[in-house]
């Protein structure tokens, strides 16, 4: 890894005792690594002699991914804006109970629900997309496709989770 403080400055974002960024974040972020590691293997596979016949497919299908990761990269932040933005409706909420405050608050509810549901939806074209790069492969990156399934699981296992919590206390 070239850039072990970009990394570094996420966790410790991640690891503050501020509400934001969290677990939808997280999971944002594990759907962005898994687009990365199955754009690599794009990038592998189509410069292998032996998938030549394939070349079309494997760029148009990293195209695809790029834009993927691009997505639940700003999802990411979308995430941790939504939860503040309901952390302080709520804080509001609380302070003066009154039915334009209470209206507010689920509002951003819905809104911190909706991200995530994006996030999930998106992992989930991951995982339908991965078998397409796992036919193509070339086949020294195979474990790379494999940890792609599992953050691309984790990343909608973990938007799922945030849907369902925030959509509870609408």
């Amino acid at each position: 890894m070239k850039d072990v403080d970009a990394l570094r400055s996420f966790c410790l974002e991640l690891s503050s005792d501020l509400p934001s960024p969290g677990g939808g974040t997280a999971s944002a972020a594990a759907g962005a690594m898994s687009a990365s590691l199955l754009i690599m293997v794009c990038g592998m596979t189509g410069r292998s002699k032996k998938h030549t016949d394939h070349w079309r497919e494997i760029s148009d299908l990293k195209a695809v991914l790029v834009r993927r990761r691009d997505d639940l990269l700003l999802l990411a932040k979308e995430d941790a804006d939504a939860y503040d933005a309901v952390f302080e409706a709520s804080k509001r909420q609380r302070a003066n109970d009154t039915p334009g405050n209470r209206e507010e608050y689920q509002a951003r509810l819905r809104r911190a629900a909706e991200v995530p549901f994006r996030t999930a939806a998106a992992c989930y074209a991951l995982l339908e997309q991965s078998v397409i790069v796992a036919g193509l492969q070339t086949r020294s990156a195979s474990s790379d496709t494999v940890v792609a399934v599992m953050l691309a699981e984790a990343g909608f296992n973990g938007a799922s989770a945030n849907v369902e919590i925030n959509l509870g206390d609408i």
